[in-house]
């Protein structure tokens, strides 16, 4: 009665744990040592940006601010100057200047009506300022906000990753993607409450347990066919090109252990790649020419992490063919 006690309260049958597993089987039919795992490699956290600083134009003074009465830009301005406008997160800023650029053509054009010439020309300078920012402003509220760095942080474990997961993540991606697509394009409407809810779904999302998967993944494979390497160096399997206890051993290790249980969880983990990388990649693209040199070196050893699973897989399964090679002489 104990014992089935024990057995339940046992740690769940993860990814990793599976790893392991295999790697422990591997060492005592190779009789290779595992090797060193080496650490997380810090170059595949998302870099941390500085704050963004807010978009320096030309400035409304108060009188103008009290001569664009009968203006909708008018409660534009006075949110902007507030104290919570002046501390605004990036996307409430983006979402200030899209406002701004929406309705400053009719205020200025109210503006000229009204003889107001130096004020509607300031108005145009404005929006010009801002249109030409735009592409910065994107990038910052989305690539550089806390919700991105909260989607990209790596967890403290991966449980049952990707089996806990859903695809509303990659949802809020693809509408994140249609808005900025729409403003970058000339449409500057947008509605506030449905952009920070995308933004908010962030959150929860699990690039940086894919990221952390993948690595683990890379590591553990790889360590594993280096062992089956040194093996056959070292003392190959079938000395006499006949099967012998331990190749039939390691026959069923990679059977019972990497084909049967690792194999399903790294077709998982290749289909949430799918998942994600798409509408990031998607989303990140228009935003290329405004990110930082580190952002962009990040992207790099991202996607190339990422696209390393089946070449390592087929370097492994082709190091368990070499070790097996002469065991199939007749």
């Amino acid at each position: 009665m104990l014992l089935s006690l024990l057995s339940g309260c046992s740690e769940p049958n993860t990814g990793p744990d599976k790893l392991s597993e295999y790697l422990g089987r591997l060492e005592r039919v190779t009789g290779v040592s595992i090797p060193e795992k080496p650490p997380f490699p810090q170059s595949l956290n998302l870099p941390l940006e500085n704050a963004p600083t807010p978009l320096k134009s030309n400035q409304i003074d108060l009188i103008d601010f009290l001569s664009l009465s009968g203006c909708e830009l008018q409660i534009n301005l006075g949110r902007r100057n507030t104290q919570l406008g002046r501390t605004a997160t990036s996307s409430q800023q983006l979402l200030l200047d899209l406002e701004f650029m929406r309705l400053a053509p009719a205020c200025s054009a109210l503006m000229q009506e009204r003889g107001n010439l130096e004020l509607a020309t300031t108005l145009d300078r404005a929006r010009q300022d801002r249109e030409k920012a735009l592409l910065k402003s994107i990038a910052n509220a989305i690539l550089m906000g806390p919700e991105w760095k909260a989607f990209w942080e790596r967890p403290s474990k991966l449980a049952y990753y990707p089996a806990d997961t859903s695809s509303q993540i990659a949802v809020a991606l693809w509408q994140l993607t249609a808005l900025s697509t729409k403003w970058l394009t000339g449409d500057w409407n947008a509605n506030n409450r449905e952009f920070e809810l995308h933004l908010s779904s962030l959150r929860a999302g699990d690039g940086g347990a894919l990221i952390m998967a993948y690595s683990i993944v890379s590591q553990d494979i790889a360590r594993a066919t280096e062992m089956l390497m040194r093996m056959s160096d070292m003392a190959p399997l079938c000395p006499y090109a006949q099967h012998t206890e331990r190749s039939r051993t390691l026959e069923n290790i990679v059977s019972r252990f990497f084909v049967r249980d690792i194999q399903p969880w790294l077709v998982a983990l290749r289909q949430r790649k799918e998942l994600l990388l798409a509408p990031v990649q998607q989303l990140e693209q228009p935003l290329l020419a405004a990110i930082s040199p580190q952002y962009a070196q990040w992207i790099v050893l991202r996607d190339e992490l990422l696209g390393r699973h089946t070449t390592l897989i087929k370097q492994h399964i082709g190091a368990i063919e070499t070790a097996l090679a002469e065991c199939t002489r007749d």
